[in-house]
């Protein structure tokens, strides 16, 4: 998938694009995923994989404070959405207001899922050298 700019409607509806669509189809039910906000941008996730999501959280064992609210945060404002018929999503209000959406959006197709990001913010990204955490990860990607 690849990156698109795309406008919200008043109702706070999103076109997404065909190769989106297509991308989700592939779920089930056909077209369904869910959103939710990490870290100032909504994620999109298939079914089966929020479930693997939502399993690997549940596996916390009595978390931190600070994970316990990360916790509550990502399951709390998850939604699962359906396009209608043109494509449309409507963008819940609690999820426009954590991510900072406006009318102007920035799409980014990741491999399985994608990001909606406030078009300013997301202009506002800095690439910064994180070749050390690239290592760490065990990643070796050419910079």
């Amino acid at each position: 998938m690849k990156s698109l700019t795309r406008s919200l409607d008043t109702k706070g509806r999103l076109m997404l694009p065909p190769e989106y669509r297509e991308v989700l189809h592939a779920g089930e039910p056909a077209d369904a995923f869910w959103l939710t906000c990490f870290y100032g941008r909504l994620v999109a996730y298939l079914p089966a994989d929020w479930e693997g999501v939502i399993e690997q959280l549940s596996r916390i064992p009595i978390p931190s404070p600070r994970l316990s609210h990360f916790k509550t945060k990502i399951m709390g404002l998850a939604q699962e959405l359906i396009p209608d018929v043109q494509g449309r999503v409507r963008i819940p209000q609690s999820l426009m207001r954590e991510a900072g959406l406006h009318k102007d959006v920035m799409l980014v197709g990741m491999v399985n899922t994608f990001e909606i990001w406030d078009q300013q913010r997301f202009d506002e990204l800095r690439i910064e050298d994180v070749s050390e955490e690239l290592a760490a990860s065990g990643l070796a990607i050419s910079l």
